[in-house]
């Protein structure tokens, strides 16, 4: 008996899907054995650092619960990067320089609290301390890192020659002095390290200033008085004052004009 003969056509078929077969198997793993390539170049190495969880600025204090510990790559790292098994001795301890949330912390930007405050001042700029009572600190509720406007009054007496003079208006004018000052200091407090005192209670504030803000603060301070003003931390806007009288501002409610005269607003027999 005969064999039966075999169709050319299902050998064609056959073959083609026998050679298919080992193509895609070929490509699958030329892909493989590129994207393994492809990492292991890509791969740098990693040291685990502390970072803070959030932005600090200068005279701001950094706390344990502000510290987490993130892998980044070993190039980024600086020298005296703090790691878990320093952090402890940077608990608590004042920003000199501001520190970005999520970047590797450096020990150089910390100075301890009771050490060394003139660290905590920027370059250029100065520490100036201010003596507070509880209207001027805001009933004690100003803290370090806070920003706060100022303003002065001065007497009409004081002020004859002036502006006062000037507008033929008498009585206390008030003008803003200073603007977006930072707070470095209540007291002996700096962020959140007390360097002395056994409770929160201060008469005192130490404000960043430069020299020519700190020359008019001081001319301020002996000729008029001072308010204090706390401004939210992330509001930087200029209020663009220009100074107010005391008649100008009864004025405002139609019973004295700024220029002395009065005028009669309504009324009956």
């Amino acid at each position: 008996m005969a064999l039966p003969k075999l169709n050319k056509n299902v050998l064609f078929i056959g073959g083609a899907l026998l050679l298919g077969g080992l193509a895609a198997l070929m490509s699958v793993t030329y892909v493989k054995e590129t994207i393994s390539r492809a990492v292991a170049e890509a791969q740098v190495d990693e040291t685990e650092v502390v970072v803070t969880n959030q932005d600090l600025e200068v005279g701001q204090s950094v706390t344990e619960s502000e510290m987490v510990l993130r892998s980044v790559p070993t190039e980024f790292v600086p020298a005296d990067a703090v790691t878990a098994e320093n952090y402890g001795e940077y608990v608590n301890r004042l920003v000199r320089s501001p520190v970005r949330g999520g970047a590797p912390l450096s020990a150089s930007a910390l100075v301890p609290a009771a050490q060394q405050f003139s660290r905590v001042i920027p370059l250029g700029k100065v520490g100036y301390t201010l003596s507070v009572n509880e209207n001027n600190s805001v009933s004690g509720m100003i803290a370090p890192g806070d920003a706060v406007d100022i303003f002065f009054t001065v007497g009409a007496a004081e002020s004859e020659e002036g502006a006062a003079k000037r507008n033929g208006s008498t009585g206390e004018r008030v003008f803003p002095l200073l603007e977006n000052i930072t707070v470095l200091a209540t007291g002996a407090r700096v962020g959140e390290t007390l360097g002395g005192e056994e409770s929160d209670a201060y008469s005192t504030m130490t404000l960043e200033l430069t020299p020519d803000q700190a020359q008019r603060l001081t001319v301020a301070e002996e000729t008029g008085d001072l308010r204090i003003i706390l401004r939210n931390l992330d509001d930087k806007t200029p209020f663009n004052l220009d100074g107010l009288t005391e008649n100008e501002l009864m004025a405002s409610f139609g019973g004295i004009k700024a220029d002395g005269v009065e005028y009669i607003i309504g009324g009956s027999n």
